[in-house]
Parts: C-alpha cells; sequence; structure tokens
C-alpha cells in the first residue's frame, strides 16, 4: 500500500504512562485514607463483578469486596458530609470501579434534613437520584444496582419511554430527560437524601446546572439561564460527583456546581499497584500538519481534523499499523474521528481481511447494544466508533486501542485510553496495547489529568458572547484587513518573544507546547497575550496553586482622547483561575476565541503572517521612544542602518519584525521593563561587589611583599 508524502515512524516502548505526578492544586484535594469499616446493608453486596476487586490491596468486611481506596473514598464522602459539606467530588481514573463506589456509599449516607448545612440526620431511608449521561451508562448502572443493592431497595429508570414514579429509593435517569421540568418535577427534593453525578465533569453545563440546582439552592447557575426552580427555594440536596477527569478541556469552572474534591486518586498509583493492567505504547508519527486543524473548546474541530486523517493514505497507514504490531490482539477497539471516518476506516480493515464492525451515534439501539456484546465476547477483534465508547464503556477484555483520532484534550485521551486498561485476567489479557497515531499522549504532556473545580467563570463567557459583535468593529493597528490563510510550514523558534525581556525562561517550553498563541512572559508569574486592540487577557500567579485569568479592555477611542494623561483601558475583572500555568493560558486562549471570534483570533497566533512582515516606521520608533531612546531614527549617522542594543543584543532596527515589537511593546506595557532593570542593577551590584573583593584581594597581596627564598 503506497503511502505517498506521508511518512510513518513507529516507537514502540512498555512504560506506565503517567511518568510523573502533578501536583495538588486549589482548591484543596483530601488525600486516601486509610479504609473505613463499612457495614453491609443488603446480603447481595458481596456479589461484585471482577473489575469490582483487584488482586491484592483488598479488604473483606461483612460479605463486601472493597478496594482499600474505594473504601478511602467513601469514608471522605461520609467524613465531608457530616462536617457540612453538600456538594462535594471524587476523582479516580477509569477503571477504578466508581459505579462500585457510589453504590455502595448510597446505603451510608445519612438521610440529613434539607434546610442546610447544620441539620442533623432524620428518619427514613431517604431517596437517591442518579444522574448519567446515557442510555448506556443508565442500564448499566441499574444492572449493576439491583445486583449490589438487592430486593430490598426499588430501582427505577427515567429516561424516553420508561417513566419512574418519583417514589423509588433509587432512580437512575438521563440529564437530557431530566431537563423536561414535566418530567423533573415528579421528583420531590425534600424525599431525596442524595444526588449522585456519573461522568461530573459534564456538570458545569448550563443543562446540568439547572438540574442540580432544583436540589440544591447552593447550585450556581448562569445569570443568563432560566432555573427549572425559584433561586431560594431552600433545599440543599447533597450532591456527589464522579469522575475520571475533573476538568474541562472548555475550561468552564466546575466550582458552580461543586464546593471541594474530596478524595482523588490518579491513574499511576492504580498502574503501581496492578489495579490497572499494563500499557504498551506504540507511537506513530505521520506527517499530518495538523498546524492547519482548526480548534474548538480545548480540541481539534472534528470537520477540520477529518479532512487530514481521514484520507485513503492515512487509513491503510493505520490498518497496516495494526496488521504489523497488533493483530494478534483479542479485542482492538478504534477511536475515529466522526461518522464519515468511521465507515472510511471500517472498510479499509475489511478490504484487508479483518473482521471489523463499528458503532456509532446513528445505529439503533439494539443494534449497537447487540454488537458491543459481541465484541466483549471476542467474536470479531476490531470494533470501531466514533464518540460513543469514550465514557461508561465496560469492556474489560479489551486489550488493545487505537487512537485514529489525533486530540489536544488530555481529558479525552484518558478517557479513550482508558477503556483499556480494565482487568481480565479471566480473558487472557496481561497488558495493552496503544497505537497512537501523531503520539497524542505526549503532545497532551502525559495521562496526569490533576482535578480541578477552577475554570472560566459561566457568566463572564456568556458576557463575552454577547459583546462579540462590539469586539468585530476593533481594528488592530498591525492587521491586514483580511488575513491570509495560516501557512503550513514554520520552521522558526519563537522563544525571544515569548520572553522578550529573558525575565522567566523555565516558562518558554510550556507557553511554547501549551498554547499557539503569542503569550508573552512579563516576569514574576505574569503572562499577557493582546487581543489585537480589544484588549488584554492577563494570567497571573497569585500562589504556587493558584493563577487568576483577568481581562483589561480597550477604552474606545472617543474616551481615550478627551485629555491628556488618561489611560487607555478599562478596569480590569477577573474571569477565572486555574490551578497551574498550563490550564492558565488555555483558559486565557478560551476568553480570547469567545471574544474575538473563531476568524480574528488567528491573528493571535506565534506564526500569523502579519507578525513574520518587517515592522513598521512607526512601530519601530514607538518601540525606541518606550526604551527610552533620545534619538528615534532608524539610521545612524553614516546613514546606515541603525543598529540599537536590546538588553545585551545587538539588533539593527530594519530587521525587527511586527512580531518582535509587539511582544517588546507588550512587556513592557506589563511590568517586564521595570523587572529586566531592577534584575540587571542587582546583578551589576552583585559583580561589582565581587569585583571589589578581588581588587582588595590584588591589594593586599601587593602589600605583602614575598619573603626571601631560603638558601
Amino acid at each position: 500500500m503506497p503511502i505517498s508524502r506521508y511518512t510513518a515512524r513507529l516507537f514502540s516502548l512498555t512504560k506506565v504512562l503517567c511518568p510523573r505526578t502533578a501536583a495538588l492544586p486549589h482548591p484543596r484535594i483530601h488525600p486516601a485514607r486509610p479504609y473505613a469499616t463499612i457495614s453491609a446493608s443488603s446480603q447481595n453486596l458481596h456479589q461484585l463483578s471482577s473489575d469490582h476487586a483487584g488482586p491484592n490491596n483488598t479488604t473483606r468486611n461483612q460479605n463486601i469486596i472493597l478496594r482499600s481506596y474505594q473504601e478511602a473514598a467513601i469514608s471522605a464522602c461520609l467524613d465531608a458530609l457530616q462536617s457540612g459539606s453538600r456538594r462535594l467530588g471524587v476523582s479516580s481514573p477509569t477503571g477504578s470501579g466508581k459505579t462500585t463506589i457510589f453504590l455502595s456509599l448510597i446505603p451510608q449516607v445519612p438521610f440529613y434534613a434539607s434546610c442546610g448545612k447544620d441539620s442533623h440526620p432524620r428518619d427514613g431511608k431517604g431517596q437517591t437520584l442518579i444522574i448519567v449521561n446515557s442510555v448506556e451508562l443508565a442500564e448499566q448502572t441499574q444492572k449493576s444496582a439491583e445486583r449490589l443493592l438487592g430486593d430490598e431497595w426499588t430501582i427505577e429508570i427515567e429516561q424516553s419511554k420508561r417513566v419512574a414514579s418519583g417514589l423509588a429509593d433509587v432512580t437512575i435517569a438521563t440529564y437530557q430527560t431530566l431537563n423536561n421540568r414535566d418530567r423533573l418535577s415528579k421528583f420531590d427534593p425534600s424525599k431525596f437524601k442524595l444526588v449522585i453525578v456519573d461522568e461530573a465533569h459534564h456538570s458545569a453545563a448550563p443543562s446540568y446546572l439547572r438540574l442540580l440546582h432544583y436540589f440544591n439552592e447552593d447550585v450556581q447557575i448562569p445569570k443568563s439561564s432560566q432555573a427549572s426552580s425559584p433561586h431560594q427555594h431552600g433545599f440543599k440536596v447533597p450532591i456527589i460527583g464522579f469522575s475520571a477527569t475533573f476538568s474541562r478541556a472548555d475550561q468552564h469552572s466546575l466550582h458552580s456546581a461543586f464546593e471541594e474534591i474530596v478524595f482523588h486518586r490518579d491513574m499511576k498509583d492504580m498502574l503501581s499497584e496492578k489495579h490497572l493492567t499494563p500499557a504498551k505504547l506504540t507511537i506513530v508519527q505521520a506527517d499530518l500538519e495538523l498546524d492547519e486543524v482548526e480548534t474548538s473548546s480545548g480540541d481539534f474541530k472534528n470537520t477540520s481534523l477529518a479532512r487530514k486523517v481521514n484520507t485513503t493514505e492515512i487509513n491503510e497507514l493505520i490498518v497496516r499499523t495494526y496488521l504489523h504490531r497488533a493483530s494478534e490482539r483479542r479485542s482492538t477497539l478504534v477511536f475515529c474521528v466522526d461518522l464519515g471516518h468511521v465507515s472510511a476506516l471500517t472498510q479499509t480493515f475489511r478490504n484487508a481481511g479483518v473482521d471489523a464492525r463499528s458503532v456509532s451515534s446513528k445505529s439503533k439501539p439494539e443494534t449497537r447494544k447487540a454488537t458491543i456484546a459481541a465484541f466483549g465476547k471476542g467474536e470479531f477483534p476490531v470494533l470501531i466508533n466514533c464518540e460513543v465508547l469514550t465514557e461508561g464503556t465496560d469492556i474489560p477484555q479489551i486489550d488493545c486501542i487505537l487512537l485514529a483520532r489525533p486530540t489536544q484534550s488530555r481529558n479525552l485521551l484518558v478517557q479513550m485510553v482508558g477503556r483499556g486498561l480494565r482487568l481480565s485476567p479471566e480473558s487472557g489479557k496481561t497488558d495493552c496495547h496503544i497505537i497512537d497515531l501523531v503520539d497524542s499522549v505526549t503532545n497532551a504532556n502525559g495521562l496526569i489529568v490533576t482535578p480541578t473545580l477552577l475554570g472560566l467563570s459561566l457568566d463572564e463567557m456568556d458576557v463575552e458572547d454577547h459583546s462579540r459583535e462590539s469586539a468585530e468593529k476593533a481594528k488592530p493597528q498591525d492587521e491586514p484587513e483580511t488575513l491570509p490563510p495560516v501557512a503550513p510550514d514554520y520552521d522558526i523558534t519563537y522563544l525571544d518573544q515569548d520572553d522578550p525581556f529573558q525575565v522567566d525562561a523555565s516558562a518558554q517550553p510550556v507557553i511554547q507546547k501549551v498554547s499557539k498563541n503569542a503569550w508573552v512572559s512579563c516576569g514574576n508569574g505574569k503572562y499577557a497575550l493582546e487581543l489585537i486592540g480589544s484588549g488584554t487577557i492577563i494570567a497571573t500567579r497569585d500562589d504556587p496553586q493558584l493563577y487568576s485569568i483577568s481581562y483589561r479592555p480597550n477604552l474606545p477611542h472617543e474616551l481615550t482622547s478627551l485629555g491628556k494623561g488618561r489611560s487607555p483601558y478599562g478596569s480590569v475583572r477577573v474571569v477565572g483561575h486555574a490551578p497551574d500555568l498550563e490550564r492558565a493560558l488555555q483558559a486565557g486562549d478560551k476568553f480570547a476565541e469567545k471574544k474575538l471570534g473563531r476568524g480574528r483570533c488567528l491573528a493571535l497566533l506565534r506564526y500569523a503572517p502579519w507578525r513574520q512582515r518587517l515592522a513598521s516606521e512607526n512601530a519601530i520608533k514607538h518601540l525606541l521612544k518606550r526604551l527610552g531612546e533620545d534619538n528615534d531614527s532608524l539610521l545612524d549617522g553614516q546613514d546606515k542602518e541603525r543598529v540599537i542594543s536590546l538588553w545585551g543584543k545587538k539588533v539593527s532596527v530594519g530587521s525587527l519584525t511586527a512580531g518582535e515589537v509587539s511582544s517588546w511593546l507588550c512587556a513592557m506595557k506589563n511590568g517586564a521593563k521595570s523587572i529586566r532593570v531592577a534584575r540587571d542593577k542587582s546583578e551589576e551590584k552583585a559583580r561589582a561587589k565581587v569585583e571589589a573583593k578581588a581588587e582588595k584581594e590584588r591589594q593586599q597581596q601587593l602589600r605583602n611583599l614575598p619573603l626571601p627564598s631560603s638558601t
């Protein structure tokens, strides 16, 4: 099969896919505690499925088999509820048995009165609502609940044509169904002791917030969103969210739904303790030119990505890689970009003699269910899907994951890879082979997903959506009227533009890897991104585990021209928070996209065409003025192009690009110049001190005449 201009290199290695553990962010995350004693509430609680019991480090108590970290998670939830917290998050990786954790938790949660945090447990069992985001998850959860809770508990489903009574001990419902107010109104919050949210990273969406606010008035809903109940209704039903990825690619804050993350377990610990299967990684590096792919909400845009990935050459490359590296695998799960890619890649596998089948959102529920079941039984070796099996899929027999869908989203990457990390010794599974197209694992900085409730405020994002029209009216000084297409190939490194005053060299690799935009390091943990005439986004490190993202708008020209000395900037407002620099820059990029629109955001890129052009004469003169130069001429005394010194660098003014000048000016406006001057003075003072000491020692030696040599 010809590969044409695409060249691919295969790199195989066996390793734990979480090489480092990220620092725990603000707000606090409680570490795993020694497991608490768990009392049995049903004789059937010991009937756990195979993925709920690990090979070691388990405890047994009254017929319940739970891993120690599962018991620690339950203990953390009960302790937090007893202390008065009512909106909790539990972060645990795919394959850790989250369903078992929350089903085992249900019988132990007291029925607190719904009038506030100071209430005491009251009599009665109380009802529980479990919110899921798909039909498959609802059915899986129902089966697990019936098995684990037993006949003592009534269990119902509220989903589409399946209508619950609203009176069952446990109701499992899809959030889509409960967003129908008529379906929601049958559930009386005063009767509920607990609301559980599976895949809780979705909870920042307005549809989820409206639903959760119905049960707990402390859940914050966006001002632009209509609530499903009065804002002050008095109910504060405990809400506990479970997720493997307690953060969002679109950088929206989860703090509106949850007040603290009470338990976190990362994938690295699960792998090292053999609760997850070992992983072997093969990287397929193909020249896909992904720099040309549009992005949205922190990941590649599917329609744009499909044009690069869904080609005959790439599909043949994927199949050849499978045949060469994974044909002996029992069950290979393939992730594609879109429906067209699913169809084309399935056919390519079949043309090569591989029995590959597919499921998608277009598949009939009965067909999808039967296909997934047959795949789990090993009736065929390759299952191809698109956005169906990323969450909540329980097929422990999967021993190969083929990522034919490049991604920038670490959350999505963890969800996809996690499908293959469950233990399945009964099927002969000893490890999981991950085949990664274009190295998503490395590009996403690994598979450690540190949980956080921080992010951008939905209210701020809504405001910016409404103000886009006014933003479109702003015209950048150095930007052409029509932006040409982004050039496909740039072999230029822009380290100096990221940090023109060289005040924070340690941040340069982070900026280069995390964002394509021209962020400028201004020193002291401060980073700025100018929005081509519409203001500046600033990410500032408030403490080692907290960054604030703020926006400083430019005032209209009519206001700035009223008099000399008036600041051209409006008041700064904080629009979000992040636990680290990486997420702070991503949140800033997301805000910029909302503020300017995707088209105008192209001008913010480091390699935007306007940044490569030579700087204008006015721009260079403005730079010289800000540098304190008395002479703003571009020529020297001999009518030759002037050479100036920029902090130790000799630079010809005629060689400066518009991007370089823009970065210098941005840095100066945000304090980098004063920081660099202070640093230079400090270094000069230190050098002078060293030189003075050396001179003193030299003079001392001159005064101490040498003694005559002994004869």
